[in-house]
């Protein structure tokens, strides 16, 4: 761009350009930043005169960038950054006035152990701000992530792509869990016992395997995964109601033991916590309303306390199985 050029573009502009980037959609663009559609119409109309470019071309699905608009789009928001950082004495973010949806790839475990507490927070604090859940896998996770249509995601793998921004959050210990009653399982198992019963497996990706079969295989036995699903309230009720067992997250064997009718022993080998973490874009780091929600979900995560299971204590090993209100809206096996 020339010094000429120069004087087409003004900090609003660039403004324009990062939300366009970001939600390759005039529309959602417009209403990211408060302003009308020909609003920002106009805006990139100047900026394809400044640049000398389209920069956004219409697609199916919104627009989407030109190869120079790729090019150009890092030193634009490097700018827009150093520009940040110098007025970064100005006002702070107002989450109280802020109207926005974010959509979050997750498994039902942020619903079940995050969410509740988050959203009395944000009911305080950012009432306008909507958000919108949706279980993804690692590799679609990634590509809406890219794509703007997911603002952040929880997943228990850990994507390697610089461009993406990692927190890990919380490590969660394995649990084995069975129904009260269980034919085959009245005390904690061996592992010669834990790999002769079919299991349900929990995997966001899908996989019938987990880290559970890698140790496994490593001391030279194989379970049986007769179900896999993306869903821990799947896991749980199919627990409950049938012959399954299931190696789970000690929080939600916690949630078990609460509501009653299953039974919760150690897992019989060593294997390494399961870690989640939180992830998003690097680019849209410079956007206040991700700022913010993004440490609001970190903190959320990281203040969950470590729970106790019956076995953690010397003097249970047993939890009462009588029938109480289910936290998960389940009905007892008849």
């Amino acid at each position: 761009m020339s010094l000429m050029s120069l004087k087409h573009v003004d900090l609003n502009l660039l403004i324009t350009f990062d939300a366009l980037w970001h939600e390759r959609n005039v529309t959602r663009a417009a209403r990211r930043l408060n302003v009308s559609q020909p609003t920002v119409s106009n805006a990139l109309s100047r900026l394809r005169l400044a640049f000398g470019d389209q920069l956004f071309l219409r697609a199916p699905r919104g627009i989407e960038p030109t190869e120079r608009c790729s090019e150009i789009i890092k030193d634009v928001r490097e700018a827009l950054r150093h520009i940040e950082q110098a007025l970064d004495s100005g006002p702070a973010f107002d989450a109280k006035q802020c109207r926005r949806e974010f959509h979050i790839g997750c498994a039902d475990y942020f619903d079940l152990f995050v969410l509740p507490d988050l959203l009395a927070y944000m009911a305080e604090h950012a009432p306008m701000i909507d958000l919108r859940l949706r279980s993804v896998d690692i590799e679609e996770g990634m590509d809406l992530l890219d794509a703007g249509e997911l603002d952040f995601m929880m997943h228990m793998e850990f994507p390697a792509a610089k461009r993406f921004g990692v927190r890990p959050v919380l490590h969660e210990r394995h649990v084995f869990a069975t129904r009260a009653g269980h034919p085959l399982v009245r005390e904690a198992p061996d592992i010669a016992t834990f790999a002769s019963l079919s299991h349900v497996n929990f995997s966001q990706r899908g996989d019938s395997e987990s880290p559970v079969d890698e140790v496994l295989a490593r001391l030279g036995y194989r379970r049986r995964v007769a179900i896999t699903t993306q869903h821990m309230t799947t896991v749980a009720h199919l627990v409950k109601t049938t012959d399954l067992v299931a190696s789970v997250p000690s929080r939600m064997a916690a949630r078990m033991v609460e509501e009653g009718g299953f039974a919760v022993y150690p897992i019989p080998f060593q294997i390494e916590k399961a870690p989640v973490a939180v992830y998003w874009n690097r680019r849209f780091e410079l956007d206040g309303a991700m700022r913010w929600m993004r440490d609001a979900i970190i903190e959320f995560c990281e203040v969950l306390e470590p729970v106790t299971l019956p076995f953690d204590t010397p003097a249970a090993t047993k939890m009462a199985t009588a029938s109480q209100p289910s936290p998960f809206g389940f009905v007892d096996r008849a």
